[in-house]
């Protein structure tokens, strides 16, 4: 597609769905925590690799919409970000937003993929080896990640999935991780932006203090936006938080119940 065709179609463009509101408008406001002592410097390993690991985990809150700050009412990602739809993601963002998400794969139980993990209201924790970081997540129906550090590439025949395939390596502080192969059935937040497999992500994970985790993501999707877009999401550290177990199906009786509009 030409570059002036690809800017007729974003200026005849359908306008985006709005906001759907906060889940109950009448709710109070949460009650607030007390101030937390100083944060301190960003821990290393004694190799000199940054260490995302410690007594705790990571606790990203709800960001239910990775390009706005705010969505349903409470705080969402770090900035607004003017998604570069193309004209058929467009429309099946605004289906999403307007009918409640009611097929979201969340709420069927299945995966909710990459980058939605680091916006999604569930802790996590990272086991960094020699050769790879294992990603141990509590909720969102898939409950690990292997993302390989030993240099290798990509694999030539990947096997589409939910997570795609991922290999990492790390530039100073910050690991770095690249993703493609993905199955295409993901939404990459609950607002209901579209993954396809034409997916290649690339993620940056920095810990910027001893309380503070800095994620950003590069999408890179040829099949729902026009050109790349990037979105952020600060996760803070929880001292002490253990994981516990998640069971997402059993006794499910709800998602039937997600009709929408």
């Amino acid at each position: 597609m030409t570059g002036i065709a690809i800017l007729c179609l974003l200026i005849a463009q359908e306008p985006l769905a709005k906001d759907p509101g906060a889940f109950d408008p009448t709710a109070r406001e949460p009650v607030r925590r007390a101030p937390l002592p100083p944060a301190g410097p960003a821990p290393h390993l004694a190799d000199g690799r940054p260490d995302f690991g410690g007594k705790g985990a990571w606790y990203p809150g709800f960001a239910g919409n990775i390009a706005e700050p705010k969505w349903k009412g409470v705080k969402s990602a770090d900035r607004h970000v003017d998604v570069p739809f193309l004209p058929p993601a467009l429309k099946l963002f605004n289906e999403r937003v307007e009918n409640i998400g009611k097929d979201d794969p969340e709420a069927k139980c299945l995966p909710v993929g990459v980058p939605r993990y680091m916006f999604d209201p569930y802790p996590f924790q990272m086991i960094q080896m020699a050769d790879r970081v294992i990603f141990l997540f509590e909720g969102d129906n898939y409950p690990w990640r292997i993302v390989p550090t030993d240099g290798r590439a990509h694999a030539k025949d990947v096997n589409p999935t939910w997570m795609g395939d991922a290999v990492g390596h790390y530039e100073g502080d910050t690991l770095v991780v690249d993703v493609t192969g993905f199955n295409g059935l993901a939404w990459l937040d609950q607002a209901g932006h579209a993954q396809t497999e034409q997916a290649h992500l690339v993620e940056r994970y920095t810990r910027t203090d001893s309380r503070t985790l800095k994620y950003e993501v590069t999408i890179d999707d040829p099949g729902a936006y026009s050109k790349p877009w990037v979105a952020t999401n600060t996760v803070s550290w929880r001292p002490g938080m253990e994981l516990i177990e998640y069971v997402c199906n059993e006794d499910e009786k709800s998602s039937v119940h997600m009709i929408g509009k």
